[in-house]
């Protein structure tokens, strides 16, 4: 199995910094909040995505294509 977050190519990748890791939090309200977020569980996300330039060094850095740029007028993507 793949693990992101021993990966972190785009967290080091990124020139302005985008990704962060976050801890996953539980959605479920009923659950008191000191319970909402395993700290087992992480995520790897565009925390900062305004800030991206759209140079696209995470795309082409990611080794499971899992990473794609979208903004109003373009698209990048890796080609394979």
């Amino acid at each position: 199995m793949y693990d992101p977050l021993g990966c972190k190519r785009c967290i080091h990748i990124c020139p302005v910094g985008v990704f962060c890791t976050r801890p996953i939090e539980k959605r479920d309200y009923s659950i008191p909040p000191k319970e909402r977020v395993d700290p087992t569980e992480w995520a790897i996300l565009p925390t900062w995505a305004d800030w991206c330039n759209g140079c696209g060094a995470c795309v082409k850095e990611c080794p499971k294509d899992a990473i794609t740029i979208q903004f109003a007028s373009k698209s990048i993507t890796q080609s394979t």
